[in-house]
């Protein structure tokens, strides 16, 4: 079986099919499944050493979703670190946030046919026309899956909606009602929908308004976008008091242009974080944050898919507690 044989039987150019498996723009979505199926079908391996890679393979691979998430980054270095331990290679693949995970993870399961994956960030449940072609052990890590109802795909995460919902509400107990977002696009990402809605339950616990296309500003996680968002809500809505960013990344971002625009943080404005990355607790003025553990999620996340890989374990879902780091971003009205 080869590429011209798939592209004859969907009835489409080699070219069409490439692009499918390597992810590109300009298919519609119908030739797009008929030919995941049929690639499926036949076992199809787009790689002069298949045969090989399918007798022989010992690969994770890793699917880091986000090119600028430090939090991210710092997980699979620990990763990397700790698999020198077990008879495996990685085989690290990285999508833009606003990019399909499930789509490059099929890519990567044809061209290396790896033994297991790992998800960092990201949700390829999303995805689940693509997803459930993917049969091999699987793991989220920071990330919880929508419903648990895959066999094959573990996760062990922080939970987003209380650690969100814990700093709401200690904004809310410092006099903060007027109170602006910085988080991801809610469309792509569950992770920020998830910290999106802890944070609006504390709102309506606290019988207070909010106004989503005046106190939300959605973004990248990056220095960069904590930055351009900051400036965004403060157009948008002066009268702010607080910014909740969904990332430390974004909050070290928001203080420095809020800086340059005039504020003083916090005596003009607070501004509380998400991740507990150690750049917080060096930067001025140290950020209000809730910290996961980088080392926790890592190790508990790489044991809990080799056990499925080896011992055919059944897929498992762990919750590991957060830790409330109070800094000097946030005052007391």
């Amino acid at each position: 079986m080869t590429i011209k044989d798939i592209a004859r039987e969907c009835g489409c150019a080699v070219g069409t099919v490439s692009r499918v498996l390597n992810n590109k723009d300009y298919v519609s979505d119908v030739t797009r499944q008929k030919v995941l199926d049929a690639v499926n079908r036949h076992g199809f391996v787009p790689n002069k050493n298949a045969k090989e890679l399918r007798a022989n393979s010992k690969t994770i691979a890793i699917i880091v979703k986000g090119i600028s998430n430090i939090h991210l980054e710092g997980i699979l270095e620990i990763i990397l670190s700790k698999l020198e331990n077990y008879p495996y290679n990685a085989s690290v693949a990285v999508v833009d946030e606003y990019g399909n995970e499930a789509q490059r993870a099929y890519t990567v399961l044809c061209e290396r046919k790896p033994l297991g994956m790992i998800f960092l960030g990201g949700n390829p449940e999303r995805y689940s026309e693509i997803f459930k072609f993917i049969t091999i052990p699987c793991i989220l890590i920071s990330s919880e899956p929508e419903r648990q109802e895959y066999e094959n795909l573990s996760s062990i995460c922080t939970d987003d909606f209380q650690a969100s919902l814990f700093i709401a509400r200690y904004l809310i107990k410092n006099g903060h009602s007027k109170i602006g977002v910085i988080g991801g696009d809610l469309s792509h990402s569950d992770q920020a929908q998830q910290r999106y809605d802890g944070f609006m339950e504390a709102v309506g616990l606290a019988g207070l308004d909010f106004d989503f296309e005046r106190q939300y500003a959605s973004t990248r996680y990056s220095l960069e976008g904590g930055a351009a968002a900051a400036e965004e809500l403060m157009k948008k809505f002066p009268e702010l008091t607080a910014i909740f960013a969904m990332s430390d990344t974004m909050a070290i971002g928001a203080v420095r242009k809020l800086r340059e625009m005039g504020y003083s943080v916090p005596d003009d404005i607070s501004v509380a974080g998400f991740d507990g990355l150690p750049i917080s607790e060096y930067y001025c003025p140290r950020i209000t944050t809730v910290r996961q553990s980088k080392e926790t999620l890592a190790v508990q996340g790489l044991k809990a898919l080799v056990s499925c890989i080896e011992k055919k374990s059944s897929a498992v879902h762990k919750m590991i507690p957060f830790e409330f780091i109070e800094g000097e971003s946030v005052r007391k009205i």
